[in-house]
């Protein structure tokens, strides 16, 4: 089998992990023994080379904000869900409180409108943010 640089390093971050096979393993480092210079490039810590094969440090609970930062975005903003309840229930109790005839309608019209605008709102963002996340997991 013909090994050359570039295979050596699409290895190394598997045999650095300490993931690759006995076999593989063994492949590195003879290549590495016959090319010194790529092995001191290699386990020089200050080579691009070297710290490019490295996955980067992440805090520990990274996942876990990640997890809420995705459900946060697939339930939208509840603030704007819970301004489109507290006013639909406010249009609701005017309509019950206004039975009679004789009182006219503006207030229930202006509190449903504000409950419509903040439940439109709301949908719109969950849309929106429903649809980025699709288009970043294609």
């Amino acid at each position: 089998m013909n090994l050359t640089r570039p295979v050596i390093l699409d290895l190394w971050p598997i045999y650095l992990a300490g993931e690759a096979s006995p076999e593989t393993r063994a492949l590195v480092e003879e290549f590495l023994a016959r090319d010194p210079a790529l092995a001191r490039s290699l386990r020089d810590p200050r080579d691009p080379l070297a710290t490019a094969a490295e996955p980067p440090a992440l805090e520990a609970d990274h996942e876990l904000r990640t997890l809420k930062r995705l459900k946060r975005r697939l339930y939208g903003h509840p603030w704007l869900l819970q301004l489109a309840l507290i006013f639909s229930c406010f249009a609701f109790g005017r309509i019950v409180a206004d039975t009679s005839w004789d009182v006219s309608p503006r207030n229930f019209v202006i509190t449903a409108a504000i409950a419509a605008s903040f439940w439109l709102a709301w949908l719109v963002s969950l849309y929106r943010a429903r649809r980025s996340l699709v288009i970043r997991l294609r």
